[in-house]
């Protein structure tokens, strides 16, 4: 009996330790196996590879979508791990990096010409846990803006999403002025985000963007019926059925605006948020 027994357990541990998806047990969370790839962005001149690892019983909305990102899923909530590197260059790379690029002057979302802030991107060690089946409310908001809270969300290459927020003692209008081509710029930190629409993934469409802390997720300006959504104006949100969460649920939605005007959340979410670290 014992020797079948060991034989069992030889037989399980071979069997986890081979196939695609695993489980931790120190975690009790499900893994994937890493690939590389490059990521094909719209309006970029550039493309680079990054590493994506997705639990085979993740979503087909996460496993459709997301790329440069780790997911494990667990028994309540997914966890989205990221090092928040854009796939595509940008001046705010290093020059020792081999992924920094001139500082645009053309070719930008909104046609104005930009000033290069003094931050340079760095590796993040990311993890975003979000609940698999998100809560919404109906009062008594949690706010996007507070200690500890700047990546709010997690956009489907792996970048922060950030408010509608500057940093203090600065505006979102001057800020934006400091965007690269994507529409992002790094902060002190060397953390690379997107306050506003994000150009090489989206623009004025119906794309997935990503998913919010709450779970929730969010696309572009449009429906999938090409129409403009009248969102609350609490939490930037609409009721929704998509492609993508064919049951329904709720949508964030980048603000129909041009520019900086062009925002991804409010001050408020719509549903219970999950946790960053």
């Amino acid at each position: 009996m014992r020797i079948l027994l060991a034989l069992c357990g030889l037989i399980l541990f071979l069997f986890s330790t081979s196939c695609g998806s695993s489980t931790s047990s120190s975690s009790g969370c499900s893994s994937g196996t890493d690939v590389t790839e490059t990521v094909t962005m719209i309006n970029s001149p550039s493309a680079l590879t990054c590493t994506t690892n997705i639990a085979s019983d993740a979503p087909d909305w996460i496993k459709n979508n997301f790329h440069c990102v780790t997911v494990k899923v667990c028994s309540t909530t997914y966890q989205i791990t990221t090092n928040d590197l854009p796939p595509y260059k940008t001046n705010y790379y290093s020059s020792s990096s081999g992924k920094q690029t001139t500082f645009p002057t053309t070719g930008l979302s909104d046609g104005s010409a930009r000033t290069k802030n003094p931050n340079t991107i760095s590796t993040q060690t990311i993890t975003m846990t979000i609940p698999k089946t998100p809560t919404a409310k109906t009062s008594g908001y949690d706010a996007t803006a507070g200690s500890g809270l700047d990546c709010l969300g997690i956009s489907t290459y792996g970048v922060c999403l950030f408010n509608n927020q500057a940093a203090p003692g600065d505006s979102l209008a001057t800020e934006f002025q400091t965007m690269d081509n994507g529409d992002g710029h790094p902060q002190s930190s060397g953390k690379y985000h997107h306050h506003t629409e994000p150009y090489y993934l989206s623009n004025n469409d119906s794309k997935l963007i990503g998913v919010m802390m709450d779970g929730y997720p969010i696309y572009g300006k449009k429906k999938q019926d090409g129409t403009y959504p009248t969102l609350d104006s609490t939490t930037h949100t609409v009721s929704c059925t998509t492609t993508d969460f064919t049951s329904g649920t709720y949508c964030y939605h980048v603000a129909n605006g041009s520019g900086v005007s062009a925002d991804l959340i409010g001050s408020y979410f719509k549903g219970t948020k999950g946790s960053v670290q």
